[in-house]
């Protein structure tokens, strides 16, 4: 398992006379997400968090946070794993340093379920809530990196959800016969602004990132089912043959049908093996 959980708290309250202080912090990961506003010493400076912020302490680093003042409320939980710290570095998750969250509610809604995980302790609760950690901290990386890319461009944060949904749409429906102009609609933007927006999110323009998700889906229904070229071709947006085996050639190096013959030794030779 990647992340091995050792306590969780969600919607704990704290007085105005309660505070966390570990000079020598813990010796796990502390992930705090704070409802109310708190005091937090960084870097042995005070500093005040906002409402609605959360921070990820690594193992030993000193701690201390508290509010004199009303009190504070947080969620929480404690953590370990394997090889952690470039597992972070990796997603740019940032660790050790308090950030503030305009879309907050996933985070609560994910302590509150994994607190009732630990609580229940039901068949295999430490690889559901393992599973569950790792999709949690993928989808705050995401967040954070488009906060970062777009954080002078509000306009982006919002307009890259809508072009990923739309994204979704297009590639689950690969046999419409799609435009430039019908993609374009989904957002409601015209076909030359949407074709720079898309080139910016995705890296490639949609007329490429197309082609390139009906060649994925022909590989995989070439190599696994008893379609014809033809019953394939269709399922992906071809209605002329021709174009989708030159297309399909031009980006796998072998065409449809030889696709198909070479897939079908590869299973062999496979089965070959496990039979030994």
């Amino acid at each position: 398992m990647l992340f091995e959980i050792h306590d969780v708290g969600y919607n704990y309250k704290a007085n105005s006379l309660f505070r966390i202080e570990r000079p020598f912090g813990s010796e796990d990961y502390l992930f705090l997400f704070f409802s109310t506003e708190v005091k937090i010493r960084i870097h042995d400076e005070l500093i005040h968090v906002k409402p609605n912020s959360f921070i990820l302490y690594e193992p030993g680093e000193p701690q201390l946070y508290y509010n004199n003042e009303g009190g504070f409320t947080n969620d929480y939980f404690h953590f370990m794993g394997r090889h952690l710290s470039h597992y972070f570095l990796r997603l740019g998750v940032v660790v050790n340093t308090p950030y503030e969250m305009k879309d907050y509610n996933f985070i609560r809604f994910f302590v509150r379920k994994i607190e009732k995980e630990f609580i229940r302790k039901d068949l295999f609760w430490e690889e559901r809530i393992s599973s569950q950690m790792e999709d949690f901290f993928i989808g705050l990386a995401r967040l954070h990196k488009y906060k970062q890319d777009y954080s002078l461009d509000p306009y982006k944060t919002t307009m890259i959800e809508k072009f990923k949904a739309a994204r979704e749409e297009i590639f689950t429906n690969l046999s419409m016969d799609w435009t430039i102009d019908e993609m374009a609609d989904l957002v409601y933007l015209s076909r030359s602004r949407f074709s720079v927006l898309y080139k910016e999110f995705f890296g490639c323009s949609p007329k490429e990132d197309l082609i390139q998700a009906r060649m994925t889906r022909a590989k995989y229904l070439l190599a696994s089912s008893t379609g014809s070229v033809k019953e394939v071709a269709e399922k992906v947006g071809y209605d002329n043959i021709y174009h989708f085996s030159k297309q399909f050639k031009k980006m796998s190096g072998h065409s449809p049908r030889k696709y198909v013959e070479l897939s079908k030794n590869s299973n062999i030779e496979i089965m070959s093996q496990a039979v030994l």
